[in-house]
């Protein structure tokens, strides 16, 4: 028996078999799972001691090496690589025992700027680069992402940070969240959020809504509970440079652009406020992760890309996720990291939830894992999955495990009802939670109509030939509160996009990722053109039924009983469709019927009325839950017709 080194490459040579030797280069990073550590990894103080720790989990590094710097170098990879000479730079030890590399230094080094070289084995699918400096993965901060890491101090309160003051917030159980996606950059970019210029975009920058009618009173207005923030974790751009962040390099680091002194990590404490404040203002804040690919630079590659990345037998990067690699989750050190940052988001952040970007990319062992160790900090998390990726779906896996699911099911089927297609089957089953679908419970169903890579709904049900629904009409605007209808009555968790609640528009491109502010950012103006209005009106009465006592009938926590749900089905239009909902009365809330009208002609529903004094409540215009004037109280049991608007919903509830 022979050692085989893992810090070189390795080849095997079948001789023999054929005119010639075949060979194959081997990828050894199954062998390298057995390396296992539980080290704390990154810079880590130990201040009784005073000194600094610094250890890089990287298994076949021949070497590494320390690089302190006392300003920030920028690291720029393309087009070609940069050169900063360290002001000190020590070679680090290895322990063999587990691929741990590390130096303890006198002093606490905090706010030092620091990064590793790593040296390794060449050859077929190796990345290792000695002279390039090399952020922390474990690294608390960023000076931006191509820049150097920063030692931190978790512990310190600050400018930025005067502590905790939100023990009196407990988020909203998942029955009662109203999820509200947003970009962060977008809710204050535009001069119309009456943010200070210096502010916009900026984690401070929400706060400065206050007062102003934009932003955060805009959201308490409209009454949603929980602001779901694409990522937020350190991603690859340049200061001031759009970008939504599914390209992460950091994933303990606040994203540093957001903040107002990155260079000395302000970022970690300006976030923490953020999240107390918003807290303090009754949001929960649900993070965007993103681990099912890295962004560039590729630091995981340099430290060990066969250990880290799913490879071809050619050593070429699966690319399931269309960004380029995908990441090893089912790795034990990635995956460790991976559930690691969960927990710092947690325990030091006070985040409520994450919603994870191609879930379906990350493998289950990991995704349970970090759900049981997220809810060790705090019960009441929510673990929100995108269950697909161009690998395919994982909703089926997801039943029963206590996650809940971006709902592209629900997406599908109540854009196309809302437009008048035939599509009465699916939309009833996704009315009731998907439960006949994929869901264990509704509440494993995130239901939604926009996000904020779909095209913007004002977009979709734009009549024009190129789809920009700028300009809307009567007809787009109904069917945006018909859609919104569908969201907010059926049993799951309802969610919205940031604008679509005033029937914004993204000007008919399909994906805005790359067209910066002045798509993307939200005209807070635009709340005020009257048909915009409308909608917006339409909206908030919609939440405040979801969310009043007598609309508890619509927040369910279990998959209801036979009979709670009654479907209404006129067999002269297959597109009508209405639902009786908890009448008789066996859950908290009251009675209602639901029926829906896609078609552009007033349609007539018959059916039986169940007994109760019962009034319309929403005529697809308004909704009042004293009841609309226009309809007169009906009381059951008894046979009833009752004519429907083109294009609307109407709501009847019991108890009058």
């Amino acid at each position: 028996e022979q050692e085989i080194p893992l810090s070189e490459a390795h080849m095997v040579v079948i001789e023999g078999v054929a005119d010639r030797a075949a060979w194959h280069m081997v990828n050894p990073g199954r062998v390298v799972d057995s390396l296992i550590s539980d080290k704390p990894l990154g810079a880590t103080l130990d201040k009784a001691r005073g000194v600094t720790t610094y250890r890089l989990f990287a298994p076949r590094a021949s070497a590494v090496h320390l690089c302190l710097y006392d300003t920030p170098a920028y690291h720029q990879h393309e087009p070609e690589y940069r050169k900063f000479t360290p002001a000190e730079r020590y070679p680090m030890w290895r322990d063999d025992a587990d691929g741990v590399w590390e130096i303890t230094l006198i002093g606490l080094d905090v706010r030092k700027y620091y990064s590793f070289n790593v040296d390794g084995p060449s050859g077929p699918g190796e990345d290792f680069h000695p002279d390039h400096q090399i952020a922390d993965p474990y690294m608390l901060a960023a000076a931006h992402a191509e820049n150097n890491s920063i030692v931190i101090d978790l512990e310190e309160t600050n400018q930025w940070f005067s502590g905790w003051t939100d023990d009196d917030y407990r988020a909203p159980d998942f029955r009662d969240m109203v999820i509200y996606e947003a970009h962060l950059r977008d809710l204050t970019a535009h001069e119309s959020s009456g943010v200070p210029p210096e502010l916009r975009g900026k984690y401070a920058g929400l706060m400065a809504t206050l007062g102003q009618g934009t932003g955060l009173d805009h959201l308490k207005e409209l009454g949603i509970n929980m602001i779901e923030f694409l990522p937020l974790a350190e991603f690859n751009n340049k200061e001031d440079e759009y970008n939504w962040g599914y390209t992460t390099v950091g994933y303990f680091a606040p994203e540093a652009s957001y903040a107002r002194d990155p260079l000395r990590g302000s970022q970690v404490y300006e976030f923490k406020q953020f999240v107390n404040d918003l807290h303090r203002q009754g949001f929960g804040v649900i993070v965007d992760v993103v681990y099912n690919h890295v962004g560039w630079p590729n630091l995981w590659a340099m430290i060990d890309r066969k250990y880290y990345f799913r490879l071809t037998p050619d050593f070429q990067y699966l690319n399931f996720s269309g960004v380029g690699n995908d990441f090893r989750t089912e790795a034990p050190m990635a995956r460790r990291m991976v559930v690691d940052s969960i927990k710092h988001w947690v325990r030091e952040f006070k985040v409520d939830g994450f919603r994870w970007d191609l879930a379906e990319l990350v493998d289950m062992d990991t995704l349970m894992e970090a759900k049981r160790e997220a809810e060790k900090i705090n019960p009441r998390i929510i673990m929100i999955s995108e269950p697909w990726s161009f690998r395919g779906n994982h909703k089926a896996q997801l039943r029963g495990t206590g996650w809940s699911a971006w709902n592209d099911d629900f997406r599908y089927a109540a854009k196309d009802y809302a437009q008048g297609r035939p599509n009465r089957d699916w939309t009833r089953k996704i009315i009731a939670g998907s439960t006949e679908i994929w869901t264990a419970n509704p509440l494993q169903a995130v239901n939604y109509v926009e996000s904020h890579d779909d095209m913007a709904l004002a977009d979709v049900l734009s009549t024009r030939s190129d789809q920009d629904g700028r300009q809307a009409n009567e007809l787009e605007i109904r069917r945006n509160k018909l859609a919104a209808t569908l969201v907010f009555t059926s049993l799951g968790i309802p969610m919205i996009n940031n604008g679509q609640e005033f029937h914004r528009s993204k000007h008919g491109i399909h994906n805005t990722y790359n067209q910066g502010d002045e798509v993307n950012a939200i005209r807070w103006t635009d709340r005020e053109k009257p048909l915009n209005a409308e909608v917006l009106s339409y909206y908030k009465a919609l939440i405040a039924l979801r969310q009043s006592d007598q609309g508890k009938s619509f927040r369910v926590t279990v998959t209801p009983p036979e009979g709670y749900l009654r479907w209404i089905t006129p067999p002269h239009d297959e597109r009508l469709l209405g639902f009786i909902l908890n009448s008789p009365r066996n859950h908290p809330g009251n009675g209602f019927i639901v029926l829906f009208n896609p078609t552009d002609q007033a349609q007539p529903f018959e059916f039986e009325l169940p007994a109760g004094a019962w009034r319309v409540i929403g005529d697809g215009k308004q909704i009042d839950l004293a009841g609309l004037a226009a309809y007169d109280v009906v009381v059951g049991p008894r046979k009833l017709t009752i004519r429907v608007p083109e294009t609307r919903a109407l709501i009847m509830m019991d108890g009058f």
